[in-house]
């Protein structure tokens, strides 16, 4: 038997909770059924479950940023404001 604290929506209460997932089902199986009931009843989704919806993958979410010399940009902007 697993207990897990459960945070309800809309409020600021957490109410732990146990339960016992049968052997033909797996964990997995009973989170993503819980994760669907309350987004179902509460209007809340988890962020895995909108990026399966929209097909956001991983990869999406890196961007390449630029490298930048601070010595440099801190010279510049010197420059700038005299």
């Amino acid at each position: 038997m697993k207990t897990y604290k459960v945070l309800l929506p809309k409020t600021k209460m957490s109410k732990e909770i146990r339960i016992r997932i049968p052997s033909w089902l797996s964990e997995e199986e009973f989170k993503k059924a819980v994760n669907e009931l309350v987004s179902e009843l509460y209007g809340v989704a988890s962020i895995e479950e909108l990026r399966r919806e929209l097909g956001i993958r991983p990869e999406d979410l890196t961007e390449d940023l630029e490298v930048y010399d601070v010595k440099e940009l801190r010279e510049k902007e010197k420059r700038r404001i005299k």
